[in-house]
């Protein structure tokens, strides 16, 4: 068995790799991402860090500016306020965190952003977390929020 088992492994190194090679995730190289797309990327992400901003300053009105006068769903802007008013009232300054952001369209005027993330706050009591689908429209050089929805966790997560 000395000299004949090393062969049979390196022959069986191939046969293994092609049962374990499906188990493995696929990432696409092969999609160009233009300059464009990388800048509109960024100013969305931007759009996430007013948000974050807002959070960490407390500030229940530069909260609800972040999101459009015309939305209604799943609230109105003045319904926006007053919940930022009330949570920032109860819990103080808090972060906005984000744990994955997916584009799922992504235009010169609007974009679909589906985001998980999670707020803490500094009392450690009113943290909550969320994956939501949000439809964003670029107003002048600012993007804002039309409406959201809640999108239910998968059950491996």
């Amino acid at each position: 068995m000395g000299k004949g088992y090393p062969n049979v492994a390196m022959r069986a190194l191939p046969l293994i790799s092609l049962l374990l090679l499906p188990s493995c995730g696929w990432v696409n190289f092969s999609r160009n991402v233009s300059n464009d797309e990388l800048r509109l990327r960024s100013e969305v992400r931007a759009y996430y860090d007013e948000v974050a901003r807002a959070f960490a300053s407390g500030n229940a009105e530069a909260l609800s500016r972040l999101y459009d006068r015309a939305i209604a769903r799943p609230m109105n802007r003045e319904q926006i306020l007053d919940w930022a008013r009330i949570f920032f009232a109860q819990h103080g300054r808090a972060s906005f965190k984000i744990d994955h952001i997916e584009f799922e369209r992504l235009g010169y005027e609007n974009a679909v952003v589906v985001l998980r993330y999670r707020v803490e706050t500094s009392d450690g009591r009113g943290g909550f977390s969320a994956i939501e689908r949000s439809n964003l429209v670029k107003r002048g050089r600012r993007w804002v929020v039309t409406s959201w929805e809640k999108i239910p966790p998968i059950m491996s997560e």
